[in-house]
């Protein structure tokens, strides 16, 4: 195994059963105060609001209620340290935990999949990490060692590492070069602030939390109003319709909208910055590590051969100004869709980065060079139909009953068949971003609506696949094929029925030719 003398004195310190460090301290309770918070506390927002009044009439027991609350998170965060322990073997880690419920988890190095190493701003005062450990199965992490020390944490990283290459013999000159990383690291892309403020500014999911929010308008809008006031500012004057010219009136509520939307963008951009500041992919023999974080500083890594498939996605402002954001996902212990976090351990994503940018990644990482320059044969005309009838025309009969069931004026119609145009305009374009590129061992899917995501991966890496025919496709000699991965499943919807055939054969031909061992 490693000789270096850092490495032994690793293994020396923790080959018996030891506790987590004291700072670890801090790590429980922030853990415990995020439970209560996020499964318990933000259900009293609704209670808070509607009460205010009478909370600020008894802030001494809200005082003393907070007080009795911070003591016992402390208190139930030490008898959790007090249960964790961990110890690394030669090739195995084992950890134990639990107040009521014990567990005792002994992991081989051969089954971790990543190694995340994570430093959280009252960790990184103090030079410790926390080392979180994935295998191939499972949901989020398997094991974390809560608090070692950063030297430490990488020398750990490295063993797991090194243990899965099974090398032969490693004499101490190789084992002191290879634990020095950044010596032997490909840099493959870095972002800057302006890049930053780009994905900022093109990819604003603020207006999830307004929406999450909406009950708490009224009261938001009458604090905000009081906050106006006391700097002199009168929305309602501001905003007065008798008083003012249409066209004024127009000019007012354009500005604050605007004044919103600036408000939104900057939440977003903030957002940006803390997580990807300091942004670094780099290569490490197969291995990519990507770095980045501004308060939590992140180490993610993920193996080249374990990455199931890239998606280049692309809003249509990321369309306007060219720029992409890219996935690089491996597996997801099955869950349907996108289920992971940015800072998950299954997923690397490089933000705002150019078309140019993202094809040479993917060229890096499945050999495939040009995806932004494949001529991607389209799905058949008929899914238009099918989105027609399914959800388009659910909607349209509910709107015409709402329209007939009330004196509908020339107005209330115009509406209703402008929504109509719309809605048939929106199946047609979903049609349009249809399309598939095979080549080789090479798949490539593109589809979306006002943005564009390009989904690549191998076909030896799937682990089913499925043909669908419905009555009316079999008509029509259409079928859609399926292409489940362990981290997501593609469709390729409404093609000829003899290439989805071909599809089908050729990839479990793949598959029980080459016996493909990728994980």
């Amino acid at each position: 195994m490693i000789e270096s003398d850092t490495a032994v004195k690793t293994e020396h310190r923790y080959a018996n059963w030891t506790r987590a460090e004291p700072i670890a301290l801090a790590y429980f309770f922030v853990s415990i105060v995020y439970i209560f918070a996020t499964n318990f506390l933000i259900y009293l927002i609704p209670v808070v609001v509607l009460q205010r009044e009478t909370l600020t009439a008894n802030g001494a027991f809200v005082g003393v209620l907070t007080s009795v609350l911070i003591v016992f998170f402390a208190v139930l965060a030490l008898i959790k340290f007090w249960f964790y322990q961990f110890k690394l073997g030669e090739n195995r880690i084992e950890i134990k935990q639990g107040i009521f419920k014990k567990s005792h988890l002994d992991l081989p190095f051969e089954k971790i999949q990543n190694v995340k190493i994570e430093q959280p701003l009252y960790y990184r005062l103090n030079q410790y990490a926390m080392v979180e450990l994935e295998t191939a199965g499972s949901v989020g992490s398997e094991a974390r060692i809560v608090a070692m020390n950063l030297e430490e944490a990488h020398t750990f990283k490295t063993q797991v590492m090194l243990f899965q290459k099974e090398a032969p013999a490693i004499n101490k000159a190789d084992t002191q070069e290879s634990t020095l990383e950044s010596n032997k690291e490909v840099l493959l892309n870095t972002r800057t602030i302006t890049d930053l403020i780009i994905h900022g500014i093109t990819n604003n999911r603020v207006w999830i939390f307004f929406g999450a929010a909406a009950p708490f308008y009224n009261t938001f809008v009458d604090s905000f109003s009081q906050i106006l006031t006391i700097v002199g500012f009168d929305i309602t004057q501001y905003l007065d319709y008798a008083s003012l010219s249409l066209a004024m009136f127009l000019l007012h509520v354009l500005s604050l909208f605007m004044f919103t939307m600036l408000l939104l963008v900057a939440f977003s951009v903030i957002a940006s910055l803390f997580v990807f500041y300091k942004f670094r992919l780099s290569r490490l023999d197969d291995k990519y590590i990507r770095r980045s974080g501004l308060i939590n500083k992140q180490e993610i890594s993920l193996k080249k051969s374990r990455i199931q498939h890239a998606v280049q996605q692309q809003d249509w402002l990321d369309i306007i100004i060219n720029r992409a954001n890219l996935k690089l996902a491996q597996n997801s212990a099955g869950l349907p869709g996108d289920q992971t976090s940015l800072n998950s351990t299954n997923k690397l994503v490089v933000p705002s980065i150019t078309p140019r940018q993202s094809n040479s990644l993917i060229e890096d990482v499945f050999n495939f060079n040009g995806i932004n320059e494949v001529a991607f044969l389209p799905v058949s005309k008929r899914i238009i139909m099918r989105y027609l009838l399914f959800p388009i025309l659910p909607i349209l009969i509910v709107l015409l009953a709402i329209v007939l069931s009330v004196q509908a004026t020339l107005g209330i119609w115009f509406g209703y068949i402008t929504i109509c145009i719309v809605l048939v305009s929106l199946a047609i374009v979903r049609w349009y971003r249809w399309g598939y590129f095979i080549k080789g061992d090479h798949i490539v899917i593109r589809k979306g609506l006002f943005g564009k995501d390009i989904h690549i991966f191998n076909r030896h890496k799937t682990q089913q696949i499925k043909l669908a025919q419905t009555i009316f496709m079999r008509k029509y000699k259409k079928a859609s094929v399926r292409f489940v991965l362990a981290s997501s499943a593609h469709l390729i919807p409404y093609i000829d029925d003899q290439i989805a055939l071909s599809m089908l054969d050729e990839t479990l031909l793949t598959l029980e030719r080459d016996k493909p061992a990728w994980m």
